[in-house]
């Protein structure tokens, strides 16, 4: 379980589309409740994401079968990704979220995570052959428009 109000460090970390000459930007606030991501995407310059990610790590999934998040949203709609590979382009495993201002709980089963590259969908999901294989997760930003975004995250718990 990852329990952003009780996270002491500050390992996870902040990509924006810049790595690639895009101008969008994220930041995070340690509150109460948790954490706040928030920003803006710009569509210019080929940018149009931002995200928030934990360090690289090993997370074998292979005994669970799905992820519980309590979040609120506003603006622009995030996803939860899970990524295979420290290298961009290798296809990544994410699962879209709705935009409440109220807090939510929300269980994804993990089978429901769809497969992406650079941010198109593959066709493919999520399989068991994969759980073992997880390096990194975290949130990025889901819709491909210009605009506000304020995420605040409480925790993450895969069942």
């Amino acid at each position: 379980m990852i329990d952003f109000t009780s996270l002491e460090n500050d390992d996870w970390y902040i990509i924006n589309d810049g790595v690639m000459g895009g101008l969008s930007k994220g930041k995070t606030t340690k509150t109460d409740d948790g954490v706040t991501f928030y920003g803006s995407v710009s569509l210019e310059n080929n940018g149009g994401f931002t995200s928030f990610r934990a360090p690289w790590d090993e997370y074998d999934l292979t005994n669970y079968k799905e992820v519980t998040i309590r979040y609120r949203s506003e603006g622009m709609r995030l996803a939860f990704v899970m990524e295979t590979s420290q290298r961009f382009w290798i296809p990544n495993y994410k699962v879209g979220l709705s935009n409440s201002e109220e807090w939510i709980t929300e269980t994804f089963q993990l089978e429901d995570f769809k497969q992406y590259r650079l941010g198109d969908p593959t066709g493919k999901s999520f399989s068991d052959e994969v759980k073992d294989e997880i390096i990194r997760v975290g949130f990025i930003t889901n819709e491909k428009r210009a605009g506000d975004f304020k995420f605040e995250v409480a925790m993450v718990e895969f069942n």
